[in-house]
């Protein structure tokens, strides 16, 4: 009740200040105040708002009723069911999977490679725009596209560049069909800030190193973007030309990075999913544009441990929670001071759990969970029979439990 308050209050007082977003609208308070502000969510009687200042949370009825309908008719669009994959049952064929989400017919079930890398030349690395009037250069690399407030060599671009590109390797590399690719064949766009000042003024969260921000209208992903200051990427000037510091940690970046990756997927996984993917990669070992893979379960667990500073030991969500938190949740949980602590790394030890621990340890039934999807199953039910199997969470938590146990980690569970 007292967060509640607490939250209408900042509320109160960002709508009394106009801002402006990209992809934003202005909102009318029921008691005609203004906010800029980008609509995230609908749940139910509340909307979450995405401002300069964060995301907040409130209920409709404080919103002017033609904002109120606008919301509304937002949701029913959101939810809608992708155009290109067949509703479960329906003339069309359902079961048909959606070969824009991921490629699973040529999918080869727990081939792993050792090691993945992004190797690739200076030459590949394009010029596509500089422009020092504007203030406005951009460069490609083979799949992205970086537009940056400053004037930097290729060099410089090749060697931040392989972050991105080893990140995507790896994400094409896991054997459960993801396929990332641009979207219509393009580059995935990252825009850089020339400091941290510039990358918080521009929405970037205080304390990140990076964002990735996305929004979509039914199946249709509208935006998908990375947000990093340069000094995130090891980029530092040193009073004549700009150098990469190959010291520079990454794991944060890479985390975002392979939101990106997941792209089509986005609209349609669960929250857990999406951030055990994202904390899977992020936490397997790094170094020059190359990742190894040849203890990922240590490198999570050692992660995991990592955090609390008990050895061998952590204190997961429990699955139930866990595994039906809403984004809304878990953004709000992140605000409370161990919410990232927990969450993050229950949701990485679930996710691996079903990609290489479970079952056959190829991340079968994981698969087919997201073949399910892909043809339209709704999640809660492709969840129950597939991931679940039909038993009960405390079931499938004792498993998990019992998988993780045989790799060295002690779970209990809140």
């Amino acid at each position: 009740m007292k967060a509640s308050l607490l939250l209408l209050l900042a509320l109160a007082l960002l709508l009394t200040v106009p801002m402006a977003l990209a992809e934003s609208r202005t909102w009318t308070s029921a008691d005609g105040r203004t906010l800029t502000a980008e609509l995230l969510a609908v749940e139910g009687d509340q909307v979450t708002l995405k401002t300069e200042r964060g995301n907040f949370q409130l209920p409709l009825s404080r919103l002017s009723e033609p904002d109120q309908a606008y919301a509304k008719e937002w949701k029913a669009k959101s939810v809608a069911p992708p155009t290109s994959a067949p509703a479960p049952g329906s003339p069309a064929g359902g079961g048909d999977t959606d070969k824009s989400l991921g490629d699973f017919a040529n999918l080869k079930p727990g081939v792993w490679p050792n090691a993945v890398s992004a190797d690739f030349e200076v030459d590949q690395i394009e010029v596509v725009k500089e422009d020092k009037d504007a203030g406005e250069y951009v460069y490609r690399s083979p799949h992205f596209e970086f537009h940056s407030p400053l004037k930097l060599s290729t060099t410089v671009v090749r060697e931040f560049s392989r972050i991105f590109e080893a990140t995507f390797e790896f994400m094409k590399a896991m054997p459960i069909g993801l396929s990332p690719k641009p979207k219509e064949g393009g580059h995935y766009f990252t825009q850089l800030y020339d400091s941290m000042d510039a990358y918080y003024g521009a929405g970037g969260v205080p304390g990140s190193g990076g964002m990735f921000s996305y929004s979509w209208r039914g199946s249709e992903v509208l935006k998908s973007e990375i947000h990093v200051p340069l000094t995130s990427l090891g980029v530092e000037f040193t009073g004549t030309r700009y150098i990469v510091d190959h010291g520079k940690r990454s794991d944060t970046l890479v985390h975002e990075i392979a939101h990106q990756m997941t792209g089509r997927w986005l609209p349609v996984l669960p929250v857990w999913f999406k951030e055990g993917l994202a904390e899977t990669v992020s936490t397997q070992r790094y170094d020059s544009g190359r990742f190894t893979l040849t203890s990922m379960d240590r490198a999570i667990r050692e992660d995991v441990t990592e955090r609390t500073g008990n050895d061998r030991e952590f204190t997961m969500l429990n699955l139930e929670t866990l595994m039906n938190l809403t984004s809304e949740e878990w953004a709000a949980a992140l605000q409370e001071r161990t919410g990232g602590a927990v969450n993050y790394p229950s949701a990485n030890l679930l996710f691996y759990y079903f990609l290489r621990i479970e079952g056959d340890g190829k991340g079968s039934s994981m698969i087919e969970y997201m073949k399910a999807i892909a043809a339209g199953t709704p999640e809660a039910q492709a969840r129950g029979e597939i991931l679940m199997r039909g038993k009960t969470y405390a079931e499938i938590q004792d498993e998990v439990a019992k998988g993780w146990r045989s790799q060295g980690l002690q779970l209990t569970f809140r």
